[in-house]
């Protein structure tokens, strides 16, 4: 035997790389066209499962589909009508009362119309659509059942009665009636559903009617509310000013405080009695004091001026005609006295009349004196007596003042409550005609109409819906029983889960074919499959094929003895000297295949009892076989007796020994098998060989140190698996061996 390591094997979940001409015989559905690459696509893998499961996503399908069309003509017909209007934020307005509504202005338009909905939909507009249309009595709107239930065929129904069918008639209203915007404007629509047309279009059109009485009624309600509001503040304010104008006049009275008003001037401010009398005086003693200034001004300058500035300043008549003479005098005198010496007469005359008018003029210059004197004194003595005047009415203003600080605090209570009580006049007013001329904001667009058609049900939607809900369902019931599936479906399977190396796939054999009898010809599938599979094992070591090869399966019937019998033929058509021994010492069926007697064979020759070469039976196929003998009570005590002695004896004649084990889960047989044997092959059938016990067998295997150089997939289906590989081994394997490729 040649020698085995551990390093031979790779772990679980390990990727098996070869390269060259090794690497494609170990994988023969890459080898060709490269196949495999595309299979690993989720669209192939989509595909396979479709195709696996198509007649379970059809059945699912037509179900959905029968249900559909069952529920389509079973089911009563649904008519809506609809019909349109437009709202706005707010109505005109007659006059301004903000004041009394100011919520609506200030929400955003998606808010405003949201509130229109629900007020539309809302409890109060469905009652008023039961009683416009009377509809808690009408038998065909509340049904049969409901209304015989409500009435008990009464004559006269009780209030009781009434209320129900009220209450059955509205929340029918309810559930059935909707409102929304149309696009992004201020149209609202309504739709109503009911099994009749006519009905529908009534309460579609009466849920209009009824939201409009609605809005004018909560106008009217708001504004009537705003004007009781208003009239009872009007009341309050007209009391309050009433007291606060007594609590003036008291106090005015108390403390004598007096008022006066300018009633000749507009905007003229009231004033006490005290305080207008120190305006008076204080602007008398301003012009008085400003007299005296001009009067001892005119004193001062006339005591220092003589008689001809004096006549200038005083402008008087006499001291003027006065200085007049003397000037003409003067000037004749001086003309004169050019001529005359002063000493004659006519100079002497002169002087005399000028010394005589001279005399005049200083007796009129003091009476002058006297009388500007006076002036001045009299101004002076007006001055001081305003003065004091002044200073004692200053102090009478101030002692009012001190008294006046509660009088202003009371007054502009008064004022205060004035303003306030001539605007909420004013106010209440406006409202008062507001409510005797509200408005409407909604403006009936269209009209509901009776439709002419149902909109439910509708027998190509239902059945569109029943189609791809059917497909659907389908499908995930397809794709769960595949994740439920844990069987080995697909040739990268085996490596994915276990990390061995697929040495080859066998197609599964139709109901009329036989191994057997596909081993017979030299062209068919299940021949050209198992020489690939030989191709991958000469291929898998550096000596080429093992001297000693175990067959086993981690279940019974999955293909082992098949593929013993095909391996063994296939490597004798090379001609290598092959014997294939039934190592199934429990279950035997090797001698049933190939057609001859279980006589005596592998369990005497394990004993002693025989020499293998007598009891070896030469094969028509081209290779000897050793049958499995008697069936041992205790296979595995034979194994390791003497079973490495046997194999030596048989390795030392043959080219090749494959041996048929029995499977492995449960069997003590196959570790002791594996250990001796240079190599094992594991058998694994598609869609039948459940992973985990396929794990638990190779975790067993490789407990007793055994080299396993593959996996052959026996009985694949290609029909039922990826369209990639119904490509690869019906243009290749199944074309060529039906004789159809190159």
């Amino acid at each position: 035997m040649n020698e085995r390591t551990s390093a031979m094997e790779p772990a679980p979940g390990d990727v098996w790389q070869d390269d060259g001409a090794r690497g494609a015989a170990a994988r023969p559905w890459q080898a060709i066209g490269g196949v495999g690459a595309g299979a690993s696509n989720g669209l192939q893998n989509f595909i396979a499962v479709v195709l696996k499961r198509r007649w379970l996503i059809l059945g699912i399908t037509l179900a959905a589909l029968v249900i559909a069309l069952l529920f389509t003509v079973f089911s009563p017909p649904v008519y809506i009508a609809r019909a349109t209007f437009q709202v706005q934020r707010e109505a005109p307005r007659v006059v301004d009362t903000q004041g009394a509504n100011t919520a609506q202005s200030t929400e955003n338009d998606q808010a405003f119309l949201n509130t229109q909905f629900a007020l539309m939909t809302s409890r109060v507009t469905a009652q008023g659509i039961v009683r416009r249309l009377n509809l808690a009595t009408n038998r065909d709107f509340i049904g049969s059942g409901t209304f015989g239930g409500v009435f008990q065929n009464e004559s006269t129904p009780s209030p009781a009665a009434l209320q129900q069918a009220f209450d059955a008639a509205t929340a029918k209203v309810m559930q059935n009636l909707t409102a929304t915007q149309y696009g992004t404007s201020l149209l609202v629509q309504v739709q109503y559903e009911d099994r009749n047309p006519q009905m529908a279009a009534a309460i579609a059109n009466a849920a209009i009617d009824e939201f409009i009485q609605d809005s004018i009624e909560r106008q009217f309600l708001s504004s009537k509310y705003a004007g009781d509001f208003v009239g009872r503040r009007l009341l309050e304010l007209k009391a309050k000013l009433e007291k606060s104008e007594r609590d003036l006049v008291d106090y005015a009275s108390h403390e004598k405080i007096i008022s006066v008003t300018d009633a000749g001037k507009p905007g003229a401010q009231a004033q006490s009695l005290d305080s207008a009398s120190l305006n008076v005086i204080n602007t008398a003693a301003v012009t008085a004091k400003a007299q005296r200034v001009d009067a001892e001004a005119a004193w001062q300058l006339a005591q220092t001026s003589n008689a001809g500035a004096l006549a200038q300043s005083t402008n008087d008549a006499q001291l003027n005609e006065l200085a007049g003479k003397l000037s003409t005098l003067q000037s004749d005198y001086q003309q004169k006295a050019q001529t005359f010496k002063p000493n004659f007469p006519a100079m002497v005359e002169l002087r005399a009349q000028m010394g005589a008018i001279q005399k005049q003029m200083d007796a009129q210059r003091g009476k002058l004196l006297q009388v500007v004197k006076g002036n001045y004194q009299l101004a002076l003595d007006k001055e001081k007596a305003l003065d004091d005047q002044l200073a004692k009415a200053t102090s009478q203003v101030l002692d009012v003042q001190s008294r006046s600080i509660q009088y202003m605090i009371l007054q502009r209570e008064v004022d205060t409550n004035r303003a306030l009580y001539d605007a909420l006049l004013s106010r209440y007013k406006e409202i008062g005609v507001s409510g005797g001329s509200s408005s409407n904001n909604v403006s009936i667009i269209d009209r509901a109409r009776a439709p002419g058609s149902p909109a439910w049900p509708i027998l190509w939607l239902n059945l569109l819906i029943a189609l791809v809900g059917g497909l659907a369902i389908g499908l995930g019931v397809a794709f769960l029983l595949d994740f439920l599936d844990d069987t080995f479906k697909m040739p990268e399977d085996v490596e994915t889960n276990l990390g061995l190396p697929l040495l080859g796939m066998i197609p599964r054999l139709d109901e009329d074919e036989t191994p057997i009898g596909e081993l017979a010809k030299a062209r068919s599938s299940f021949v050209e499959a198992y020489f690939a599979a030989r191709t991958a094992l000469q291929l898998a070591g550096a000596n080429g094929a093992p001297k000693s090869l175990l067959v086993t399966s981690a279940n019974p019937n999955e293909g082992k003895t098949t593929t013993a019998i095909s391996l063994a033929q296939s490597f004798a058509e090379q001609g290598k000297r092959v014997l294939l021994v039934d190592a199934d010492m429990r279950r035997p069926s090797l001698h049933k295949m190939l057609g001859f007697n279980n006589g005596d064979g592998f369990a005497n020759a394990l004993n002693g009892e025989r020499r293998a070469a007598d009891v070896i039976v030469h094969d028509s196929h081209g290779f000897d076989v050793l049958p499995s003998g008697p069936i041992s009570p205790n296979p595995a005590r034979l194994l390791s007796g003497g079973l490495r002695g046997l194999l030596a004896d048989l390795e030392s004649r043959y080219d090749m020994v494959i041996f048929d084990g029995p499977p492995i889960v449960g069997l003590a047989d196959v570790p002791i098998l594996s250990a001796a044997i240079e190599e094992t092959v594991l058998v694994i059938q598609a869609r039948k060989s459940r992973r985990r016990v396929v794990m638990s067998a190779l975790r067993r295997l490789r407990s007793s140190r055994s080299s396993i150089v593959g996996v052959i997939l026996t009985k694949f289906d290609h029909r039922s698996a990826d369209y990639a590989y119904t490509y690869a081994y019906s243009s290749y394997y199944y074309s060529y061996g039906d004789g159809k490729a190159a």
